[in-house]
């Protein structure tokens, strides 16, 4: 939060326009006091939060992606290699079950 709150102090180089209706302005206008900000802060502030969120999910998939890609070719290198007990109930989503379970 405090890189945030720096990223609203620094000075304002670029311009974002919006369009909006007149009861989501009030609503961002209340919203905004309640929050100590004034409106540009508590938007840019929300936007910037949730467009973080969705560039860190982003990078979560991609990331889970190279993984089980690579993942894949290690179990195809040896094709003695049986995946474990505890790999199966991972994969199936059971992990946090300890029952043995007919695999």
């Amino acid at each position: 939060m405090t890189e945030l709150l720096e990223l609203l102090k620094a000075p304002k180089t670029a311009r974002l326009e919006i369009k909006t209706t007149d009861i989501a302005k009030e609503t961002i206008r209340k919203a905004a006091l309640l929050s100590g900000l004034d409106m540009t802060s508590f938007i840019m502030s929300s936007a910037f939060e949730r467009a973080e969120a969705v560039l860190e999910n982003h990078r979560r998939i991609e990331v889970s992606e190279k993984t089980f890609a690579r993942l894949q070719e290690v179990l195809n290198e040896d094709k003695s290699a049986k995946p474990t007990k505890a790999l199966i109930n991972l994969m199936r989503g059971t992990h946090g079950n300890f029952r043995d379970r007919n695999v």
